[in-house]
């Protein structure tokens, strides 16, 4: 599931971070996290986890909300871990062996900041170019379904 558009609106800042993340249950076992922001998309926020872990779109509104209360999307549940150091972020895919990892509060706070900065939050819409969207969903329509 991929929200960016190659080529739209090319000419506005993108915004980039990487933190160190954890497993939740071990301090041995690191990871790196790359948190890609742009504002072409202004909702959401790409997630990397190296070593091939999990690459996916996370709604900007999940990984504030999450910081404070529980709150999740398809793909990933965030949650406040009851101290104020981390935040955890609990893969949704497989619920027999979830993958749960500790992440620094403040770096995703700091980082959320920067994207408000972009886009505030409620501006999102103003950012979309709805003529190009509408655009792009007449030529992914399959044949036929189009009158």
């Amino acid at each position: 599931m991929t929200r960016h558009r190659e080529g739209h609106d090319m000419n506005l800042a993108q915004l980039s971070m990487c933190t160190p993340i954890w497993q939740a249950d071990t301090d041995v076992t690191s990871f790196t996290a790359w948190l890609h922001y742009n504002p072409a998309d202004p909702w959401f926020v790409r997630i990397h986890v190296s070593g091939g872990v999990v690459s996916l779109d996370v709604p900007r509104d999940v990984l504030l909300q999450g910081l404070e209360q529980p709150a999740a999307c398809e793909d990933l549940k965030v949650q406040p871990s009851g101290g104020p150091m981390w935040t955890l972020w609990t893969l949704r895919w497989n619920p027999e062996d979830p993958l749960t990892f500790r992440v620094p509060t403040d770096n995703v706070r700091a980082y959320l900041e920067e994207t408000f900065k972009l886009v505030p939050p409620g501006a999102e819409e103003s950012r979309i170019d709805w003529d190009a969207e509408i655009e792009v969903l007449f030529e992914e329509a399959p044949e036929g379904d189009v009158p």
